[in-house]
C-alpha cells in the first residue's frame, strides 16, 4: 500500500530548505487540475538535492504555510524516517488543515485579545472569589498575556516572557495563565477523540476565568477559587 505523500508551502515555494517555486493545482469546480510535472537533473541526497516529500506534514509546518497532496512517478525512491527525496513530483490539490487544527489556531489568535486581570464586573456564582491588593497584579495582566500568547509556540517563550514582566506574584500569575490557555488548546487538538465531557468542562471553566478578566489561584474538588484585583 502506497504512501499517501505531502509537501509544505509557503506562498507556492518551498519552506524547509530551498525556494523552490512549485507550480500549484488549479481549482476546477469541486476539483483540481494538477499542478505541472516537476523535475530534478542529478544526484539525489537527502536534506540537500531532489524534491523533497513527507508523509507528515505536520512535522514540516511553518506559519503561513499550506499542504498539498503530492505524488511522484519514480520507481525507486530515498526514505529517511517521515521524508523521501525524487526526482519527479506534483500537487494534486491543497490538503485542508483539520478541524481541531483550525480550532486550535483561533483560540491561540484569541489571546491577544483577552484583557488580562481587567475585570468585567460579572463573576460567576460558583467561583469561590477573592480580593487581592498587591501592586505586582498590575504588571501581572501583561506578563498573563504574553505568556499565554506564547503557549503554543513554546513553554520556554511563555516562562520567558512572565520572568520579564513581572515580579513574583505576577509571574505566578502568568505561569498559571499559561498553563491554562496550554490545558484548553490540548483539548482542542484532541476534539473528536473519546474525551470525558466533565474534562472538557473543566478546561474551558478555568480559561473563562482569565477570559473574564479575573485571575485562578487553584480549584478544589471542581470549585474554582478566583482573586479580582482592588
Amino acid at each position: 500500500m502506497s504512501k499517501k505523500l505531502y509537501k509544505v508551502l509557503v506562498d507556492g515555494k518551498s519552506c524547509n530548505g530551498g525556494d523552490l517555486k512549485w507550480s500549484l493545482p488549479q481549482a476546477q469546480g469541486d476539483s483540481y487540475l494538477p499542478g505541472e510535472w516537476m523535475g530534478h537533473k542529478g544526484n539525489l541526497s537527502m536534506c540537500s538535492s531532489g524534491l523533497h516529500l513527507t508523509t507528515e506534514p505536520f512535522k514540516w509546518y511553518k506559519q503561513g504555510c499550506c499542504f498539498y497532496v503530492a505524488e511522484t512517478r519514480d520507481k525507486k525512491i530515498e526514505w529517511d524516517n517521515d521524508k523521501c527525496v525524487v526526482a519527479t513530483a506534483r500537487l494534486l490539490r491543497p490538503e485542508p488543515f483539520p478541524v481541531w487544527f483550525d480550532d486550535c489556531k483561533k483560540f491561540i489568535d484569541g489571546l491577544k485579545d483577552i484583557r488580562w486581570l481587567k475585570l468585567d464586573g460579572k463573576p460567576k456564582k460558583e467561583w469561590k472569589l477573592f480580593k487581592a491588593r498587591d501592586a505586582a497584579w498590575d504588571a501581572a495582566g501583561d506578563a498573563a498575556g504574553a505568556a499565554a500568547g506564547a503557549t503554543a509556540l513554546a513553554a520556554e517563550a511563555a516562562w520567558d516572557a512572565a520572568m520579564d514582566a513581572a515580579r513574583d506574584a505576577a509571574r505566578d500569575a502568568a505561569r498559571a495563565a499559561a498553563g491554562d490557555a496550554a490545558l484548553q488548546a490540548q483539548i482542542l487538538v484532541c476534539k473528536g477523540l473519546k474525551l470525558d465531557k466533565k474534562h472538557i468542562k473543566h478546561a474551558k471553566d478555568r480559561m473563562e476565568v482569565w477570559e473574564k478578566g479575573y485571575g485562578l489561584m487553584c480549584d478544589v474538588n471542581g470549585v474554582l477559587y478566583v482573586y479580582e484585583k482592588i
